[in-house]
């Protein structure tokens, strides 16, 4: 097998890459054995002549593979690595997995591949249910179900958002593919193989969970939605059961167990009050921001140029991605940025207000989000409680819970950055560019004045790098608060926490920052568990 790099085809003129590559390299199509797309990106440093860039494989008799490779230098010869799940020698162990988010969902569906029962734990309601939920609470002034809502639920907090399946994990096993081929398997579409920033948007994303979470069934596996894991019961040092409640007949539920993956999201509050004082934890760094609104083509025209739509026929939604270091030396960057996306009252408490970005596959609202976030260290927070960085997101959002009087709290930029609400812009529409109530409000009283002043101070930074991107005065909301978990618990070389057999892992635990790199550490885990019993 051989892979050819830099194969470089004009947006003016897309044509199939296949029959590209078989003419530039006068390689017969029927000679072909296999073919794969590795990659696929978009250079637009030339806003004349933008380019898609693809890395392909393929297979081809010896001689002539040989003889390619001598011939080009973009040409070499190509190992495709392939992820295998490890064998079972012992199946019996009573597996639990608390949360049915990536991390809980590709760790049972592993563990029920390889003849393990596992039984999920799931707060929230499956999939159909819970969208209902959401979108009760969005569009027809529903209350808000603390348990199962943007937060919780089947699919985890990934679900309803922008679906990014990118992500900076060094992988030499092949996991990420392996996720990839899984999602494409149960109804993704085939481009996420190879596009280089890969999205699937939440209502692709929803279907692809719901057929996964019917082959766990399938193979033996349980899941209880709208049961809300307790407590664990212990036996010399190691995990023997653990407590839940039905939340639908407030029914306690005592359940075996060998082994716990603790698969939390990071919203998971009151469980994280709970293991503090039985689980070794430690606070970790995390941000917060606000979420930053502009017409999309003001995006697009920032890196396809101005009259983009008089030279190309058809080119993707455009994303970005910035960083700044403040004078303070603070860190101000884009995070979960949504192309043609919505922002999305994410709350999961009662009394407190947060917000995320999520986009639907076609990326078409017409509208781009993304949060702008600063970084929060430890020592900003002045406190030894491991729970410290939880306590101050939840004070946090109950100020643009009381901000916005239940609603999304906005305002225009130049309205924080001079202290002012009286600005209000009808252009913006809840149905195009926002899901949920919102309302004009001050936005300068919810975070310390270091938030505010670093998250405008890298505001103007990335007007250098986005044009208008600040100076067009965009709309902001409020907060962009569950970026990341603020705490982490303590695990070995093996997953395991302080108490044999309990498994941290994931987003919620602190090993992971999005929904590639919480579906491998799942997989780790699992990988493990499957080695281990004999």
């Amino acid at each position: 097998m051989i892979k050819i790099d830099s194969v470089k085809i004009s947006a003016k003129n897309v044509c199939d890459v296949k029959s590209y590559i078989c003419d530039k390299y006068k390689i017969k199509e029927c000679d072909i054995k296999t073919f794969k797309i590795i990659k696929k990106s978009l250079d637009a440093r030339d806003k004349q002549d933008i380019l898609y860039i693809y890395t392909c494989s393929l297979s081809l008799n010896e001689n002539k593979e040989k003889s390619l490779v001598n011939k080009y230098k973009n040409i070499s010869f190509y190992n495709e690595i392939k992820y295998e799940i490890p064998k079972a020698t012992n199946s019996n162990s009573k597996v639990i997995i608390v949360g049915f988010g990536p991390a809980g969902i590709f760790a049972s569906y592993l563990l029920a591949i390889r003849g393990f029962k596992p039984i999920v734990i799931e707060r929230g309601s499956s999939i159909d249910y819970r969208t209902k939920e959401v979108n009760d609470f969005w569009n027809n002034n529903k209350l808000l179900n603390s348990e199962s809502n943007v937060q919780f639920g089947e699919g985890g907090a990934g679900t309803f958002s922008d679906g990014k399946l990118n992500t900076g994990v060094k992988d030499k096993e092949g996991r990420i593919e392996y996720i990839l081929e899984t999602f494409v398997k149960y109804g993704a579409k085939e481009n996420i193989l190879y596009d280089s920033k890969p999205h699937v948007g939440t209502d692709i994303l929803a279907k692809v969970i719901k057929e996964m979470r019917e082959e766990i069934l399938r193979l033996g596996g349980q899941i209880l939605f709208n049961t809300r894991f307790d407590s664990i019961e212990c036996s010399k040092d190691r995990i023997s059961s653990v407590n839940c409640t039905d939340l639908r007949n407030k029914e306690t539920i005592n359940i075996p167990c060998d082994n716990l993956i603790l698969a939390l999201g990071h919203s998971s509050r009151d469980t994280n009050r709970y293991l503090k004082n039985l689980l070794k934890m430690e606070q970790k760094p995390f941000a917060m921001g606000f979420r930053v609104i502009h017409k999309q083509d003001l995006i697009n025209i920032s890196q396809y140029g101005k009259n983009y739509l008089d030279i190309y026929e058809s080119l993707p939604e455009c994303s970005y991605k910035l960083t700044y270091q403040t004078k303070d030396n603070r860190g101000v960057y884009s995070f979960c940025m949504c192309p043609g996306g919505y922002v999305v009252n994410a709350s999961s408490n009662e009394g407190k207000t947060c917000v995320n970005g999520m986009s639907y596959n076609d990326r078409a609202s017409g509208y781009a989000n993304s949060a702008i976030i600063v970084q929060i260290k430890p020592e900003d927070l002045d406190s030894d409680d491991v729970l410290a960085g939880m306590e101050f997101q939840e004070q946090v959002e109950e100020k643009a819970y009381k901000a916005g009087n239940g609603k999304i709290p906005v305002c225009r930029l130049n309205d924080l950055d001079e202290n002012l609400v009286e600005y209000k812009d009808s252009s913006i529409e809840t149905k195009d560019a926002l899901k949920g109530e919102y309302i004009n409000a001050n936005l300068n009283n919810i975070f310390p004045d270091y938030i505010n002043a670093s998250f405008l101070e890298g505001m103007k930074y990335f007007d250098n790098k986005i044009r208008n991107f600040a100076t067009s005065n965009p709309l902001i909301a409020g907060v962009e608060a569950r970026t990341s978990s603020p705490v982490k618990i303590i695990r070995d070389d093996n997953f395991q926490a302080n108490i044999k057999g309990v498994f941290p892992c994931g987003e919620g635990a602190g090993y992971a920052g999005g929904i590639i790199s919480a579906a491998i550490d799942g997989m780790k885990v699992a990988e493990y568990i499957i080695k281990e019993q004999k």
